[in-house]
């Protein structure tokens, strides 16, 4: 039996040591060994120079042992079970350290990920998960899970999304983008479960008429029926038939905290698809002023968060995780030719499969009411609008230090359906200082937007007492905005 072997390297000693462990252990050599340890190199190009690195091998990877046994095993060359596994850690920490309890937090507080090798060369960067603060320049918001992981023995945790590089057989960029949706999914919330790649296989197996390995990628109406099969109440919205909401939807959904599925195309035959999990954040050198007007209160312009343009966050199976791009040049950081004038043609939002109200409608129910309560807007102001758990959203409205004590209590004790949509009002500056005058609570199971729950704008509390809206006057502060969604 072939011993665990461990050892702990700064980031820029990575590839040289892998390497060794390629030819060593793998007997790999030629152009499979520097093409492997090139592509590795890339993949770990933005990472902090600062790292330490924990190497271990052999490494027993769940995802790639599924994919071995279902694909690699059957096929005339010969394939390695075993991976190597790369621990990122933000200081170098002893051998001794791991095997301390007084230093425990030490080694909690220090592991950023982790990334799988596995060995299918060249293309040999598997799963990961990685915070984004093992890489550089990242101020950015996105949607994110405590994941479980070990280092040198020991349990431990890392907020990050999953991303997965291809192999190009038997995952394609369809079957990365499934797999890392319910990667995320299945650890942070009980109604779902992590699916393994001959999961996929399985259920696409019922919309398919031909073989799936190898395989080929995946349509779009493919990636909604398996997400539909797993249990979510999925929508695909196109461009053409969504124009001016396109983005805004998509903007939408993402602030909601829900990772969206693009679907790339342009006119060379490029065909993609990737995760789209959260934004840059915004700073004081966002501009609000340039936003489009929407609608007009008392003379003032009112503008929507879902027009503005900032960079979001790809997990993108080309590249490393947390890649940025605008929604409009959504692979501004390809260098590839054949990739010029690809654009968003579709997205795929994975639903709770009770919310039966589109982001649009929500939109445009709140400005209506918004419109007829704001008699004393004296500024331009700009709407946010995001989808969260009512469970969540009362927790940060009793957390909400700055809301008004009777509001609090009028909220906390309104029934609520399983998701809400909210609307917040802000100035631009509350906006930037995360901060809000006035909301519109709507529920999300209702399709028409006929289910408002409650609205407070000014010094006036509405509350929907089944048969009409009724008004309690409040002296309302501006407020904090609820940011549990994208962290």
């Amino acid at each position: 039996m072939e011993t665990i072997f461990y050892k702990t390297v700064p980031i820029s000693q990575v590839a040289s040591t892998v390497e060794t462990i390629l030819t060593d252990r793998y007997q790999i050599k030629n152009s499979n060994l520097v093409n492997s340890i090139e592509r590795l190199k890339t993949y770990l190009k933005p990472f902090r120079s600062d790292l330490f690195v924990v190497i271990e091998h052999p490494y027993v990877d769940k995802t790639y042992r599924d994919t071995y046994y279902n694909y690699y095993a059957s096929k005339n060359h010969s394939y390695h079970r075993n991976s190597i596994r790369l621990s990122l850690l933000n200081e170098n920490l002893p051998d001794e350290v791991f095997r301390s309890r007084a230093d425990y937090q030490k080694v909690k507080d220090s592991y950023l990920g982790f990334i799988i090798l596995r060995p299918t060369f060249p293309a040999i960067v598997g799963r990961s998960l990685v915070s984004p603060k093992a890489l550089q320049n990242m101020n950015i918001a996105i949607c994110n899970v405590s994941y479980p992981a070990t280092v040198n023995g020991l349990k431990v945790n890392v907020n990050g999304f999953p991303h997965s590089s291809q192999d190009s057989e038997a995952i394609t960029c369809a079957e990365t983008t499934l797999w890392s949706l319910m990667e995320y999914f299945g650890n942070r919330y009980a109604e779902y479960t992590p699916i393994l790649p001959s999961e996929v296989n399985r259920i696409l197996g019922k919309f398919s008429f031909e073989r799936l390995l190898p395989s080929k990628g995946l349509q779009a109406g493919q990636i909604s029926f398996a997400l539909k099969e797993i249990g979510f109440g999925v929508r695909i919205y196109g461009k053409q038939q969504y124009k001016d909401d396109f983005f805004r939807m998509l903007r939408t959904y993402v602030e909601s905290g829900i990772p969206v599925v693009g679907v790339l195309q342009n006119n060379q035959g490029i065909g993609h698809a990737l995760n789209i999990i959260g934004r840059n954040r915004l700073n004081e050198h966002t501009d609000l002023t340039a936003l489009p007007e929407i609608a007009q209160i008392n003379g003032q312009k009112v503008s929507d968060m879902a027009d503005l343009d900032l960079e979001y966050v790809m997990i993108d199976d080309n590249y490393p995780p947390y890649q940025t791009a605008q929604l409009t040049t959504p692979v501004s950081y390809y260098t590839n030719p054949r990739w010029t004038g690809c654009e968003l043609t579709y997205f795929i939002v994975p639903l709770y499969h009770k919310i039966y109200m589109e982001a649009n409608e929500a939109r445009r129910t709140s400005l209506g009411l918004i419109s007829s309560l704001a008699n004393d807007i004296n500024s331009p102001v700009l709407i946010r609008t995001l989808l969260a758990s009512s469970r969540s959203f009362k927790d940060s409205v009793a957390l909400n230090e700055e809301l008004n004590k009777d509001a609090k209590e009028l909220l906390i004790s309104t029934p609520m359906p399983k998701f809400v949509y909210i609307t917040e009002v802000s100035t631009q500056q509350q906006l930037l200082d995360h901060k809000a005058m006035g909301m519109v609570i709507l529920d999300a199971t209702e399709p028409k937007g006929t289910g408002i729950i409650a609205a407070m704008l000014g010094g006036q509390y509405l509350a929907h007492d089944l048969t009409s809206l009724t008004a309690i006057n409040l002296n309302l502060s501006p407020f904090s905005t609820y940011q549990s969604n994208l962290r």
